[in-house]
């Protein structure tokens, strides 16, 4: 039974997130008013289909379309809110992309960057449970399950 002090949980949102490689190197983008780079993409919107999310999301922030895209894994996130508000969980949607044209990316609102393996550790990346594994190259199709831990 639910009172009137009692704020309903949450559902968890869900967002579609590529990991595009060109040439042994791994875009990220970046807000202009940000100061973590994150991977491209977004969150689904209502009405959306993960794929049509993450294709949008990809195509506004690179003006490039996919090429290809499959699933590589699922990540839980836990966003705090405030103290008193429920804790709000996203289930991010990994997928490995290629660009239909990676030289073409380009973003009049987004800072694009290629990186290697060893420059992920140059830049601040979030969020840090993605940033860790991508980092640490456990990112594997064998553990496609990330779930949070408190």
């Amino acid at each position: 039974m639910m009172t009137s002090t009692t704020t309903p949980a949450l559902g968890p949102l869900v967002g579609a997130y590529g990991l595009v490689g060109h040439e042994e190197r791994l875009l990220l983008v970046r807000d202009r008013d940000a100061s973590a780079f994150r991977l491209p993409g977004g969150r689904v919107q209502p009405g959306e289909s993960v794929e049509d999310a993450l294709r949008r999301s990809v195509r506004e922030q690179t003006d490039v379309d996919l090429a290809y895209l499959d699933f590589c894994a699922t990540v839980e996130l836990r966003d705090h809110t405030s103290p008193n508000g429920p804790a709000l969980y996203e289930l991010a949607l990994l997928f490995d992309v290629t660009l239909a044209g990676p030289e073409a990316a380009r973003s009049s609102e987004h800072e694009l960057r290629w990186l290697t393996q060893a420059d992920l550790h140059q830049v601040e990346l979030r969020p840090a449970v993605i940033a860790e594994r991508l980092r640490s190259d456990a990112l594997t199709v064998e553990h496609p399950w990330w779930p949070h831990y408190s």
